[in-house]
């Protein structure tokens, strides 16, 4: 299931994210905060309740730019912790394993949402990213 970038909020009321067809973009330089995108989540398909296997982001940065971690939450309880990946590029994607704590794909109970926290630097050329869309793998 995919969420397009235009869906994304910043969690701080003070940044703003601007949309264009293609992408949510972030442009504040010198900032850095969590941004959400909430998945469309098909909980149970013909009886069989579904399970997350990855999170995944179609991004592109600036050279100042870089998405620092990425959080998966099934309702109000994380379900992954992807800590200091600081990925950055043009035309990525990037794809975050999602485990229990037994390393197990998690159950989805509720609905997924993804939390990604962004670094920008000061040039306001290169302090930027871009997410095109958000999803989650789901079996």
């Amino acid at each position: 299931m995919w969420a397009h970038g235009h869906s994304i909020q910043p969690e701080d009321p003070g940044l703003t994210v601007g949309r264009v067809g293609w992408a949510g973009q972030i442009k504040h330089p010198n900032s850095q905060g969590w941004y959400h995108i909430s998945i469309p989540t098909a909980v149970i398909i013909t009886d069989i309740r579904m399970r997350v296997d990855a999170a995944l982001i179609l991004f592109a940065t600036g050279t100042q730019g870089v998405i620092q971690n990425v959080h998966v939450y099934d309702g109000r309880t994380k379900i992954a912790s992807n800590d200091n990946v600081a990925v950055s590029g043009v035309n990525q994607l990037s794809r975050f394993p999602v485990r229990d704590p037994a390393g197990n794909r998690p159950l989805v109970g509720f609905g997924i949402g993804l939390s990604m926290f962004v670094k920008l630097g000061a040039d306001p050329q290169q302090a930027w990213v871009e997410i095109s869309a958000a999803g989650v793998d789901l079996m």
